[in-house]
């Protein structure tokens, strides 16, 4: 086989192998346009927390709590907090960070090496205020926990849920359990299910056949009010907790990674991040309300159902519940029927997510997720037959870290994530990252961004897009370097020479024309390599590269070459395609 075919084969494999991930791939990759990033004081800290309430993007770094206020100024201010009742030699970690109720912004806890915890709610000055402490409780900043009313509910998952508050006869913590759970998200219920709250969780047991580790996706309901038993019998113990298993494929996928919420006009979506045995990604969607109705009528999976109290029902006073209930209920009772998804999961063959966070925008749901090696998917939520639309992929961190916490400032269109000691901000409105032509907007199918006349620019969240391509003033003049503009570039006789043509979307399908014949290049991440071995007459002429996208064509480069009658002329090789040809010898 000669040097060329040898290099026709390599172009060829290498476009190949990138045609074959395009339905996969994010349709255009962002490194730097729409993204912020933010510095601290030590940049040798470890961001914790992300938290998004009352308008503000909360931020803890170990001790210290930092606030940033869109509205006013990006940059994260501190809170100079003590939570160690004004002992200055004190050092108390941040343990629990959640909205804050009764008008406050934020509810908070520190947790002391001593194991002493105080919590305080943070008001509109920026004030500690109705502060507690207690012991014997290690709460964990990275679990979850949710304020509803002066109640706090806080999760380990070792143990299971607690509630506390000031009042400590009220405290209610889990009953032993001889299992490992990892809790991921606490919704309070509303509307008629808003005596509820429902934790979910994956739940580890033992395969039986291998005695491999499998977790078991649950949801939890129980009662706001539960007082627990009566004293020897669940006393200060949840007496209303039963549990339900998520199905997501047909128990296809079963290890839950994490859960987003979003709420419509009569009800709560619950979006769950999934993945399965072979390492593929999913999201299924459930709604609250087909979850409360089968707490409220499944059959349970367990005998000696006790037949005058339906177990999981609230009741004025818990302390009061019979024996027989309080016996069954300490078995943990399950439902018989699994808590199934509105459709089939959103399957993602070729990707690893670790966190999710979801937005509504317009008409459509916007899934923000976040890849293992440090990048971030936006990706529009399509009918379950079609296949998975990724919008775009922001590259804010080096290959390989890890997102440690990820927060939606859905207000602003703002995106917050850490990793490692950096804080990034991406700016999901950022439009221009899809072209500066009406065509190249309306395929991005991004539901941020709209197409205004002139520019792709962002779009009222609840307002459409109708504005057309194909009728003024919206057809804007194409930008295509035509007629007199366009660039001749002179070549060495016998010389290598490429022409890139820059990537504008990884799932359109890009080719060069050389004075009107079809030729073929190789597709990388870089653009569409056009490779001429030897440079001689036959390659004089006009260059022109297409790319094609459900059935649109663009022109994207344009150029003329010539060959040089200078001897000292040295033709200048792309760093890429120089990394191409390295390959190729190699392979040689």
């Amino acid at each position: 086989m000669n040097v060329n075919s040898c290099m026709f084969l390599l172009l060829m494999w290498t476009s190949y192998a990138c045609a074959s991930k395009i339905h996969h791939n994010a349709r255009v990759t962002v490194k730097n346009e729409g993204i912020s990033r933010f510095a601290f004081e030590n940049s040798n800290n470890i961001f914790i927390k992300l938290l998004s309430a009352s308008n503000i993007t909360w931020v803890v770094i170990n001790e210290r709590l930092y606030y940033i206020d869109t509205t006013q100024d990006f940059r994260p201010k501190p809170v100079n907090v003590n939570l160690c009742r004004n002992d200055l030699t004190c050092a108390a970690r941040v343990s629990v960070l959640t909205e804050g109720a009764n008008g406050n912004l934020l509810f908070l806890c520190g947790t002391t090496d001593e194991e002493k915890t105080m919590c305080c709610s943070l008001n509109s000055t920026f004030s500690l205020t109705n502060c507690f402490d207690f012991e014997h409780y290690k709460p964990d900043i990275n679990e979850p926990s949710l304020l509803v009313g002066d109640m706090l509910y806080f999760t380990l998952s070792e143990k299971g849920l607690y509630r506390i508050n000031k009042n400590k006869e009220r405290n209610i913590w889990p009953p032993s359990t001889q299992t490992e759970q990892k809790y991921l998200k606490l919704i309070a219920g509303e509307g008629q299910h808003k005596d509820k709250m429902y934790s979910f969780f994956a739940e580890k047991h033992k395969n039986k056949e291998d005695e491999s580790d499998q977790w078991i996706p649950r949801v939890s309901q129980n009662c706001m009010n539960d007082k627990g038993g009566p004293k020897g019998q669940l006393q200060s113990s949840w007496t209303s907790m039963i549990y339900a298993r998520l199905e997501c494929g047909k128990r296809d996928f079963t290890q839950l990674i994490d859960v987003a919420t979003i709420k419509t006009t009569h009800d709560t979506k619950i979006y769950a991040l999934f993945r399965n045995y072979w390492n593929m990604s999913a999201v299924c969607v459930y709604n609250m309300t087909e979850i409360s109705t089968i707490f409220n009528s499944s059959q349970f999976n367990a005998n000696n159902v006790p037949v005058s109290h339906r177990p999981g029902t609230c009741v004025v006073d818990s302390t009061q519940l019979n024996g027989e209930v309080l016996t069954f209920m300490k078995e943990r009772p399950e439902m018989k029927q699994t808590v199934k998804p509105e459709n089939g999961p959103l399957i993602f063959r070729h990707h690893h997510y670790s966190h999710i966070q979801v937005d509504r925008v317009q008409d459509s749901t916007v899934l923000l997720l976040s890849l293992e090696s440090g990048g971030v998917h936006k990706v529009l939520e399509r009918p379950v037959q079609e296949p998975v639309f990724v919008i775009a992929e922001y590259l804010p961190f080096p290959h390989g870290s890890s997102i440690a916490s990820m927060i939606l400032h859905t207000s602003e269109n703002l995106l917050y994530a850490s990793s490692g000691n950096e804080l990034i901000q991406i700016d999901l409105a950022t439009c221009g990252v899809y072209g500066n032509e009406c065509v190249e907007c309306r395929l991005s199918r991004d539901p941020y961004c709209k197409w205004d006349g002139l520019q792709c620019t962002i779009a009222e969240k609840t307002a459409q897009d109708t504005n057309n391509c194909d009728k003024p003033p919206y057809d804007a003049p194409s930008r295509t370097i035509t007629g007199a503009n366009v660039p001749v570039i002179s070549v060495q006789p016998s010389s290598k020479y490429f022409l890139v043509c820059p990537v504008i979307s990884h799932h359109a399908t890009y080719h060069w024309y050389h004075s009107g014949t079809l030729e073929e290049c190789a597709s990388t991440d870089e653009g569409c390599i056009y490779l001429i071995e030897s440079m001689n007459k036959t390659h004089e002429g006009s260059y022109r590269c297409e790319y094609t996208e459900n059935g649109i064509t663009k022109t994207v480069s344009y150029y003329e070459l010539s060959m040089s009658l200078s001897n000292g002329f040295i033709p200048i090789l792309i760093p890429h395609a120089l990394l191409l040809l390295t390959a190729f010898h190699i392979l040689l």
